[in-house]
Parts: structure tokens; C-alpha cells; sequence
């Protein structure tokens, strides 16, 4: 179960310098085709910090069509994971921890700034708590070197949430209101680069919302989705782990511009969507080991429109294995 305390650096051998911790949040402005992020990447023992800021509007099929674009590295690392700004001009505060947060960002050039409040519609899913998680395997609990993208092997949480503010691009003005998820993964990552998985996020506030991480594989030039990891449901005020996934999507230079969608609960409910991008980009400097094919998906359920990122995320040297004029499962 996560506890307030684990939204802070958490206890780890000072001599690891791959100790890692994350905290990534997802925000839309879906009548305007917005998709956005602010992702940090921290390494306490090294002292240093990644940050990006990346937000694009419809269908931007190169990373240079993005309409804001902030990757900084090398960053001095907060003292804190609960209440800090970053030299990039990125400040996160926490509150009614684990559940909330208050994300703001200034760009040093004025080119972007938001001010966005998260606050949770459920307390956050612990996918190493097998009273949660259904799925819980060994396979789940052990850090593997990255060889399926286990950054969140040692510990990681999930959680959907209200996310509301406002958003500045570039000279004009957005108000922000939608619902997304945010998570914090803590842990030794090596960032390899060799995996392939699926963050799946929908959307319709909450008496419904839900995320599912699913493994992907590229055949023949064609990425397939594979097994769950983990996902759950929330619904109104319960949250449940899912225990089956089936994903089909369609591309174009690898963004989603289509998807179906069909999960099933441990009670066995089970639900079924389809969605149409509204946005979606390349998302290259999250890390630079990877590149995160994101796309926003509107989707229609039980007469309610509803919102979510689906991001493919591709470890560079795993696309080299299966695509590159070297690779050898071409």
C-alpha cells in the first residue's frame, strides 16, 4: 500500500548511482487537440536531475511539428521530492499526500507556462501490493536491468486524478479541465534502452477511469501488443485491478491514430472502447534512451465522451534490434 511518505526519495544504497525516481504527469486540453506532459527524472545519488516539458497540438508526425519542446538535463537534483523547483523553472509541490499535487512551469523565454492543480480521484494504485494487484508476479518485484522496462520493478504507484488550471503556449491561453493520470516510480534503472511497453490511459471522470501497462513486440515491421503487466479501474470510489488486456491500434509513422481496447476486471466485468486521436507526436526527450509514440484518444462509452493518452514507448536500442539495416530480428 503506498504510504505519504513514499511521494518522497525513498531509503536506497547510497553507493548505487542508478538509483532512480520519476514523477511524470499528463494533461490535455482535448477541444483544442492539446496533449501535454512534465516528467522529472531524478538520480539523488548522482546529484543530478532530467526534466521535460513537452506539449503538442493534433497530429505532429515529426518531433520538430511539436508545438513546445523543454528537455534539460544534468539539473541540479532536488533535496526534496515533495516540495521543489528545478533550474528549468518546473516546481512541484505535494499535498494530502500521496494523493495530490501542484504542478507549475514557467519557460525561461516565456515561449510556455502552466499552472495545474492534481488532485486524486482515488488513493493511488500500489502495483506491487498483491492485495491490488492481481497480476503480482516475482517477474514483477525484481529489477531486471531494464530488459522489459522494468523502471518501476522496485517500487511505483498510479493514480487518476482532476486536473485543472491554466496553460499559457506560446502567447495564447488555455484553460485547463480534464481528467489523466500521473504516477512516481522509485528504483535501480540502468535505462538500456532494449524494452517495448504500452501506458494506456481512459478517461471519463470519476465513475470511470483506467491504465493499463501492456508489453508490445515488433514482427515483420509490425508492433503487436502482448500481455498486461498491470492496470486497474477506478470506479465511482473503487478500484479494482484488471486481470486481462486486448489491444489493437492502428498508425501512421508510428503514432496511434486509432485504437480498440478491451479489458476485464477481477470481478470479471469486463469493458470495451475505441478510440480516435485528437493529437498525437513523438515524444523524444523524456529520456534519452527512448521515444514515447503518444497520441490523445477521444472515446465514447454508455453516452459519456471521454479522454486519454496512450503512449507506446520504444527503448532506441530495442527499434535498432527490430528495425535498423543491423538489426537482428528484423
Amino acid at each position: 500500500m503506498i504510504e505519504p511518505e513514499d511521494c518522497e526519495f525513498h531509503d536506497r544504497d547510497p553507493d548505487d548511482w542508478t538509483w532512480t525516481e520519476t514523477t511524470a504527469l499528463i494533461f490535455s486540453v482535448p477541444e483544442a487537440g492539446i496533449l501535454g506532459n512534465a516528467y522529472v527524472l531524478a538520480r539523488p545519488n548522482l546529484g543530478v536531475a532530467l526534466s521535460s516539458v513537452a506539449l503538442g497540438q493534433g497530429i505532429c508526425r515529426q518531433a520538430g511539428e511539436l508545438d513546445f519542446n523543454d528537455c534539460q538535463i544534468h539539473l541540479p537534483c532536488p533535496e526534496s521530492f515533495t516540495d521543489y523547483s528545478l533550474a528549468n523553472g518546473l516546481s512541484v509541490k505535494v499535498s494530502n499526500a500521496p494523493r495530490d499535487y501542484h504542478f507549475r512551469y514557467q519557460h525561461v523565454l516565456g515561449h510556455c507556462s502552466f499552472d495545474l492543480h492534481f488532485e486524486a480521484l482515488h488513493h493511488p494504485f500500489d502495483m506491487h501490493d498483491p492485495m491490488q494487484n492481481a497480476l503480482l508476479s516475482a517477474a514483477d518485484s525484481t529489477a531486471t536491468h531494464d530488459t522489459k522496462g522494468d523502471g518501476w520493478a522496485t517500487g511505483h504507484f498510479e493514480v487518476k486524478g482532476h486536473i485543472t488550471g491554466s496553460l499559457e503556449l506560446r502567447g495564447k491561453r488555455y484553460d485547463v479541465d480534464c481528467y489523466e493520470g500521473m504516477d512516481h516510480s522509485w528504483g535501480p534503472r540502468r535505462d538500456v534502452g532494449t524494452w517495448a511497453v504500452s501506458w494506456i490511459s481512459v478517461n471519463f471522470g470519476p465513475e470511470l477511469a483506467m491504465h493499463l501497462a501492456v508489453d508490445m513486440a515488433i514482427e515483420d515491421g509490425t508492433v503487436h501488443y502482448r500481455d498486461l503487466r498491470f492496470g486497474y479501474v477506478t470506479e465511482n470510489g473503487e478500484t479494482r485491478s484488471l486481470v486481462f488486456a486486448e489491444v489493437e491500434a492502428v498508425r501512421v509513422d508510428m503514432i496511434t491514430v486509432s485504437n480498440r481496447i478491451k479489458v476485464r476486471d477481477v470481478n470479471g466485468k469486463e469493458w470495451e472502447f475505441r478510440g480516435s486521436a485528437v493529437a498525437g507526436h513523438p515524444w523524444h526527450s523524456f529520456n534519452p534512451r527512448d521515444v514515447c509514440y503518444q497520441s490523445l484518444h477521444r472515446y465514447e462509452y454508455g453516452g459519456r465522451v471521454g479522454y486519454g493518452e496512450m503512449g507506446d514507448i520504444f527503448g532506441l536500442d530495442y527499434l535498432s534490434e527490430h528495425m535498423s539495416r543491423h538489426g537482428r530480428k528484423r
